[in-house]
């Protein structure tokens, strides 16, 4: 099952009453929720009755064949917002999206203390489309009929404070204590210049706070005694100065760089300048140095294959398409292969015998040599003596 969204899918239906629709056919120009959206999916859907004062938006699920629509809740309608007793004769149901859902930045506006932004707190049960769906409670928060929004709070200065008040007296909210934290868990509640009043779902109840640029960049509003019911709230206007936690993939554009520093002392990029297609971490000050600090650091390969492993108070080890040729040991190296000096000398693969000593042929091979005699060492140094 997926959520899609698709222009041109337009059908009608004859169907009466509240239940699911049986979809009867695309109108000309337009196609079928089946082509358009396929079995088994949900989207958005609005249907239009074309003679009567009915209409109905929501979201829904297609069965298997895409052939019914079940209508698995209601946002705007006809009645009250509640699911339409549909009368005979033909409708229209078309793919749409509902003006509630763009993603405008919410709330739009903001208070002082003595004018707060009120915004207001209902309970109802989850659609698929909550971004907690299938974590924690059945049921999620609905501000000013939105379904777990994303918030955008403003926080220019620490000087100021910008208020928002969340007004929980509607009944729904019994049980439900709205409340902010550091993270969607609820490991760490968040209650600088929060203020509580009431108790849910009775009248004045609300949940209250006041927003500057300390307050920290990611906050979560969540129901204190049930878990991932609400979403997350991002304080705009300062830099960031928390951590963020995603839930998803960053993606940066190539040649976007992520930067560290007040002087830009790290990036990381994906470089296709002049063609190319490197991947970049660098220093851009060349009086800085790059530190990569853990008692353990292994490269590798993409196919996973050894290229270097570098470990704290143990070896360094160096490899060839995967095969260990160098390491180091707490008394010198260690060498698996032949070594090569500039190219030019190679030397022995295995060790000699007692008391050998290495010699070379003037040619590049050095081999293991039993040790000269010392009458034959001093008889050479005069002999050499001599031709001097």
């Amino acid at each position: 099952m997926a959520f899609i969204l698709n222009d041109r899918v337009k059908e009608t239906t004859t169907t009466t009453g509240t239940g699911a629709i049986t979809l009867a056919g695309a109108v000309g120009g337009f196609e079928t929720f089946s082509a358009g959206i396929g079995g088994s999916n949900t989207t958005y859907y609005a249907i239009s009755h074309q003679t009567a004062n009915e209409f109905e938006v929501g979201f829904g699920t297609l069965n298997g064949g895409a052939s019914t629509l079940t209508r698995t809740y209601i946002i705007n309608s006809s009645n009250s917002d509640a699911a339409v007793d549909f009368s005979a004769g033909t409708k229209d149901v078309f793919c749409t999206m509902p003006a509630s859902k763009v993603g405008l930045p919410f709330p739009q506006e903001y208070g002082s203390s003595s004018a707060p932004k009120i915004i207001t707190v209902k309970v109802a049960s989850k659609s698929g489309s909550h971004p907690y769906q299938g974590q924690g409670s059945g049921n999620a928060y609905y501000l000013d009929g939105l379904e777990a929004p994303a918030l955008r709070f403003a926080g220019v200065d620490s000087s100021y404070k910008y208020y928002y008040r969340f007004d929980q007296s509607h009944s729904t909210n019994s049980g439900h204590p709205f409340r902010f934290y550091l993270d969607a868990a609820k490991n760490n509640a968040y209650t600088t210049g929060v203020t509580t009043n009431g108790t849910p779902g009775s009248s004045g109840a609300y949940t209250q706070i006041a927003v500057d640029a300390n307050t920290p960049n990611i906050l979560y509003y969540q129901c204190s005694s049930h878990g991932y019911m609400g979403n997350h709230a991002v304080t705009i206007g300062n830099d960031f100065n928390g951590d963020v936690n995603l839930r998803g993939d960053a993606t940066l554009a190539d040649d976007k760089k992520i930067k560290f520093g007040a002087g830009t002392d790290l990036e990381i990029f994906h470089d296709t300048s002049g063609g190319g297609t490197d991947n970049v971490i660098q220093t851009p000050n060349v009086s800085h140095s790059l530190k990569i600090k853990s008692d353990s650091i292994i490269l590798t390969g993409r196919s996973g294959s050894s290229l270097a492993s570098f470990s704290n108070g143990g070896a360094v080890a160096l490899s060839y398409s995967g095969n260990g040729k160098l390491v180091t040991t707490n008394t010198g190296i260690q060498t698996t292969g032949t070594v090569n000096v500039n190219g030019a000398y190679t030397l022995p693969t295995s060790d000699g015998s007692a008391n050998q000593i290495l010699e070379t042929d003037g040619s590049g091979a050095v081999t293991f040599v039993n040790k000269p005699t010392a009458g034959a060492s001093t008889g050479f140094v005069i002999a050499m003596s001599i031709a001097l």
